[in-house]
């Protein structure tokens, strides 16, 4: 062989030798993305996948036991017989996603034809004949439905996602609606004695004329909602957020709102007779006509006789 030749050849051995070193350190270098993590091994307990982009993503069969998917878009991912035992949910995106197989939050398998939504067989029920007393819909997919006039008395719809949906008229006295996400659902005239809304995000929702009296919204997010005419007596709302709430002509009559934040609230003759309102926020509460003798105010101090659409102390 001449020396030219050999010469050429151990250049292009080198050459070569040197690009798959370089491509093997470019691996080493580029971190695999929790998503190729996540496809490969299908396996991701406990963890906080929290706004990412898992659309299309084929997670069939994973463990994500006790995930986390806050605004995570789930849109068109396929998680067929995918374990999401205790997962959070509440705020991802999934249309379209195929759940078919999937254990759901609550333990629950999710039936045929769950697309968009797991079709539990409480969930079936309740679609298909808006009865369902009693029942397990924990983290329940009812967004968007038309439930009107639905009877769920006592069902358990913690973390339930019902954004959008229609109940109104329904009867969910002592329901649990604990840590629900229900963004401007419409509760007109809904029967909700003792309903447990604790930690809920009820922000826009409408639930005029509805019967909450002895209900808990402890920590609840109210923003922008319509409580107009409602039967709010004896609820318990401590730290509760209701900014920019209207609560017109409301019967608040001693309901506790300890700690809430009622900047830019409506409370227009309301009637607020023995309410609590101890360390509230009331920074452009309008209280025009509100009766308000008995209530005790931000400062702790009693409203005396004559406080009408003021604290007389």
């Amino acid at each position: 062989m001449s020396p030219t030749r050999k010469t050429t050849l151990m250049v292009i051995g080198a050459g070569l030798a040197l690009l798959v070193l370089f491509g093997m350190l470019g691996r080493l270098l580029r971190p695999e993305s929790i998503r190729e993590r996540l496809e490969a091994k299908r396996t991701c307990r406990l963890c906080d996948l929290s706004g990412m982009d898992l659309r299309g993503a084929d997670l069939s069969g994973a463990d994500l036991i006790g995930a986390i998917f806050k605004e995570t878009d789930l849109s068109g991912a396929v998680l067929k017989d995918a374990d999401l035992t205790h997962a959070d949910v509440r705020y991802a995106q999934i249309q379209n996603a195929l759940l078919d197989g999937a254990t759901w939050v609550n333990g629950q398998t999710c039936g045929p034809d769950s697309i968009g939504r797991c079709l539990t067989a409480d969930t079936a029920a309740l679609i298909a004949s808006r009865q369902c007393p009693d029942c397990n819909l924990k983290a329940a997919t009812l967004a968007s439905l038309d439930l009107q006039g639905a009877f769920l008395k006592g069902a358990n719809l913690s973390r339930a996602s019902l954004s959008h949906a229609n109940l109104s008229g329904s009867d969910l006295t002592r329901a649990n609606l604990s840590r629900a996400v229900a963004w401007q659902t419409d509760f007109q005239k809904c029967l909700l004695l003792e309903v447990d809304f604790t930690e809920a995000d009820l922000a826009g929702g409408d639930f005029s004329d509805a019967y909450l009296r002895d209900s808990l919204m402890v920590n609840t997010i109210l923003t922008n909602g319509i409580f107009e005419k409602a039967d709010l007596r004896q609820a318990v709302l401590h730290g509760a957020v209701l900014t920019g709430t209207r609560l017109t002509g409301a019967d608040l009559s001693g309901v506790s709102l300890k700690m809430a934040d009622l900047s830019g609230a409506d409370f227009t003759g309301a009637h607020l007779d023995g309410a609590n309102l101890v360390g509230a926020v009331i920074k452009g509460t309008i209280f025009s006509d509100a009766y308000l003798v008995g209530a005790i105010w931000v400062n702790g101090k009693r409203c005396e006789t004559g406080s009408i659409g003021r604290c007389v102390q």
